[in-house]
């Protein structure tokens, strides 16, 4: 606070300064002149130095445009050079965007491109669900090709249990983490999309290992009543046509919760109990039907991670870390359920 007090007294310093210049710049001796001239040269650069380090705008505002989120743009009188404080790149232009109301976070267009994207996904009407898919191809979009493929080569050989991940987890996985290590200059930015990454990822192996082969031993089933079960109806939908779009995270974790709690489901669903008759065949299933284990896991994961990162909350650093060590710590849930869904030898 001292600090920027003393900024602050020097900022009216040169602003008087200044003044004083222009009104003795048309009159005075030549040493005078010279004199107002140092004094200027000096005071432009204490300006840019105070305006970049102060957070004040760096030149006359010409238009002020409407806040989108965390992002409001405006135009300047004559162009200005900044720094993108995400991207990092030197900038000069007439149109800046500032991030968070504060003029210390520049933005560049491309940058604000993408951030405006992800916030009218966030914004946006649709489910949890589908606000999280769109997100999910946003961070794919995001991250070329070439980073993606290094990022999956450091992920796999930084982890020996990749070698059994589905390639669309092990996808997921490195670019969050790709993502997350160019974050960590701006830690106060947006984490939204690479904790939607590392919610993807379960949520491919959740298909993968047991979906499909649910559905797989359910095709000659008669699941017409399960299809119009509220609680199941989902994950019944894909058995009878595993070509439809697979059920979400949170889908099917109300699925196995009704697993768990619903004894009366349990004797009268072909569903259910085909699925029990999988599970009986995978050396951990114990972890899979434990309301404390997955399922706990698979909603923490939901309410506290995914949802909040596709809706208008803003995750920042200590989000990504607590999500990623749920999905990939040392015991998380990406190894467990690789553990679980083992067939016994």
């Amino acid at each position: 606070m001292r600090f920027l007090k003393r900024s602050q007294k020097s900022y009216s310093w040169v602003t008087y300064k200044l003044k004083m210049c222009e009104k003795t710049s048309h009159r005075g001796s030549d040493s005078t002149r010279r004199e107002n001239h140092t004094i200027k040269q000096n005071c432009s650069l204490i300006n840019a130095w105070t305006h970049e380090n102060m957070g004040l705008p760096p030149s006359t505002v010409a238009k002020t445009y409407p806040k989108r989120g965390p992002l409001q743009q405006f135009r300047f009188a004559e162009a200005t050079a900044f720094r993108c404080f995400r991207c990092g790149s030197t900038k000069k232009s007439k149109l800046i965007t500032i991030y968070a109301s504060d003029w210390s976070r520049r933005l560049c267009n491309g940058c604000y491109g993408c951030l405006l994207s992800l916030y009218e996904i966030k914004a946006g009407t649709h489910t949890h669900e589908k606000r999280a898919e769109e997100l999910a191809v946003a961070l794919l979009s995001a991250v070329a090709t070439e980073d993606q493929r290094h990022a999956e080569r450091v992920f796999r050989a930084s982890e020996k249990r990749t070698e059994h991940l589905s390639p669309e987890t092990v996808r997921f996985i490195a670019t969050a983490e790709h993502v997350a290590q160019q974050l960590q200059a701006v830690p106060h930015l947006e984490w939204s999309p690479a904790v939607i990454g590392l919610c993807k990822a379960v949520e491919s192996e959740v298909v993968n290992r047991i979906l499909v082969p649910l559905a797989n031993n359910a095709i000659s089933a008669d699941l017409s009543h399960d299809k119009n079960d509220k609680d199941i109806g989902r994950v019944a939908a894909f058995c009878i046509d595993s070509r439809r779009k697979p059920p979400e995270l949170g889908v099917f974790a109300h699925f196995l919760q009704t697993v768990i709690h619903s004894s009366q489901r349990r004797r009268t669903s072909p569903l259910i109990r085909i699925f029990l008759t999988l599970a009986g065949d995978w050396t951990d299933s114990n972890w899979l039907l434990d309301s404390m284990a997955c399922h706990r896991s698979l909603a923490t994961l939901t309410t506290k991670f995914r949802n909040p990162a596709a809706h208008l909350e803003e995750l920042g650093k200590e989000d990504y870390v607590a999500c990623r060590h749920l999905v990939i710590g040392d015991q998380g849930i990406v190894w467990r359920l690789l553990v679980a869904t083992a067939r016994h030898r």
